[in-house]
């Protein structure tokens, strides 16, 4: 999902240029039409970079507008129009799409000889008018503490958090397509991407050609993370099944035993240095959900990891709880990899999701519903974890917006009618963040998709190195048609340590 981002780095809202990730970014203008340069804006040949103002909420036109930025990398072939305008969301929701400009260019560089590459920031995003609550920066180490910093980030924010809802962010994108007089896109999505351009589907059904989803997830997304506690057994399952380096029931064991351990003896260890954490069963659901998704990478540490904490050798559960820095019930993950903002991601989701209680009841009300309907769950579902550990680890699900101070506020609806074009959605069969589960289910919005199981990866299977997935979804892009996907069978299973 979805919602375990590249990196927690706040961007501070302003006008002038600020240096993200090396890149110098352009001065918001604040005229009515769109800015455009191509100086430096990304380090990508051929690239215009531009801003429009859009109303803060299309609907209150007394709250003001925002900016929101693009870049539009061009074609290479110019001796004739393009085929066609990608336009690519890299998920979070809060990562930039700017910010990968040169990531895509290289990722997906066949279709740029003949197809133009179209990236939007979200509104409240690096280039797009960064939101800030002065909450969520500094992120709090408990899911307590996290929670309590949600609930206190919409109260700073008022009613201007209403802004910022996926059918705002979609109609966006649509503003900067007509301003750059493009008749229709090519959505792509990735991880949360897959929830805004399944939006964009809803809302703008004329102007979609065709849709690639990658790690997807219904608009209905079940808040009790079912799915994903199914997900995280069946890959330890193929993992060791693949490797033949271990058992998989035997593994599923070893968490439930280590898991039971640490619900009563947590183990003290320091992040960076300074930061004091706990490592209880909350971590650890965060650390194997973390690893998996990073399949084929760090999945295959799980059986010795958890081997050796069995035995009172932490080392290799300290490192990995290092590496994913969970909150104690959270898995907000940090990295560098590219501007993050959490603040705009709380306030998506708080505004979007599916919740578990009534949004329009008091406080003391959703806690009792919360509690209530957590109690109802059976701890068999979310075995070897157990249901309040993996209910409490994910950032996006449970009870994370439960201290949300809108009772009135916007709805994402979860139906359709959506647009009726070809649609390939493609997922890793280890990852547990938007499992192979939920991809269909969010292949069964739409008519005409197809679901393309990446064998031995996790989240987001085409940053894959062999090029094999980057390579189906392009020329699916150019055909609209799911072309042979012989290739998959070369990715090699993930590594076990011994």
């Amino acid at each position: 999902m979805k919602l375990i981002s590249r990196s927690t780095q706040v961007l501070v809202a302003g006008l002038a240029a600020v240096a993200v990730g090396g890149l110098v970014a352009v001065p918001v203008s604040r005229a009515g039409s769109p800015q455009e340069t191509s100086a430096g804006c990304v380090p990508v040949p051929d690239a215009v970079c531009g801003t429009v103002r859009v109303p803060m909420v299309r609907a209150r036109p007394e709250l003001g507008d925002t900016t929101v930025a693009y870049t539009l990398i061009k074609h290479r072939d110019t001796s004739r129009p393009a085929n066609g305008t990608v336009t690519i969301n890299p998920g979070g929701p809060g990562d930039s799409a700017i910010a990968s400009a040169a990531t895509y260019a290289r990722m997906f560089e066949g279709l740029l000889k003949d197809h133009d590459l179209l990236l939007v920031d979200p509104r409240g995003v690096n280039r797009s008018d960064p939101v800030s609550c002065g909450t969520l920066g500094s992120l709090p180490t408990t899911r307590e503490g996290f929670v309590r910093a949600v609930g206190e980030c919409g109260r700073k924010l008022g009613v201007r958090a209403r802004g910022y809802t996926s059918a705002e962010i979609a109609d966006d994108i649509d503003t900067v397509r007509a301003k750059l007089g493009i008749r229709r896109l090519d959505l792509f999505g990735e991880s949360y991407g897959t929830y805004l351009m399944t939006v964009y589907a809803q809302r703008h059904p004329e102007r979609v050609r065709s849709l690639v989803l990658s790690s997807a997830y219904p608009l209905a997304v079940d808040m009790w993370g079912r799915p994903n506690a199914r997900a995280a057994r069946r890959a330890l399952q193929l993992v060791c099944q693949r490797s033949g380096a271990c058992d998989g029931d035997q593994v599923l064991r070893d968490i439930a035993r280590l898991a039971q351990r640490l619900r009563t003896r947590p183990i003290p260890y320091t992040l960076d240095g300074r930061q004091q954490r706990r490592l209880d069963d909350t971590a650890l659901a965060s650390i194997v959900s973390g690893l998996a998704k990073t399949a084929p990478v760090g999945i295959g540490d799980v059986p010795a990891m958890v081997r050796g904490a069995l035995r009172s050798d932490n080392a290799l559960l300290i490192d990995a709880a290092r590496r994913v820095a969970p909150l104690s019930g959270s898995s907000l993950r940090r990295d560098d990899a590219q501007p993050f903002n959490p603040e705009l991601a709380a306030t998506v989701v708080c505004n979007d999701y599916p919740t578990l209680w009534n949004r329009k009841a008091s406080l003391p009300v959703r806690l009792r519903q919360f509690s209530a309907g957590r109690a109802a769950l059976p701890e068999q579902d979310y075995r070897p974890f157990g249901k309040r550990a993996w209910t409490s680890m994910s950032y996006d699900q449970g009870d994370t917006c439960i201290r949300w101070p809108d009772r009135h506020g916007p709805s994402q609806p979860t139906g359709g009618p959506f647009a009726d074009v070809p649609v390939l959605v493609t997922s890793g069969d280890l990852d547990t963040n938007t499992p192979i589960e939920t991809s269909r289910q969010a292949a069964r919005q739409f008519r005409h998709a197809t679901v393309v199981e990446v064998p031995n990866v996790g989240h987001v299977p085409e940053h894959e190195p062999s090029g094999c997935v980057a390579t189906i979804q392009t020329r699916f892009i150019r055909d609209l048609r799911v072309p042979d996907t012989s290739c998959l069978a070369d990715i090699r299973p993930a590594p076990v340590r011994p």
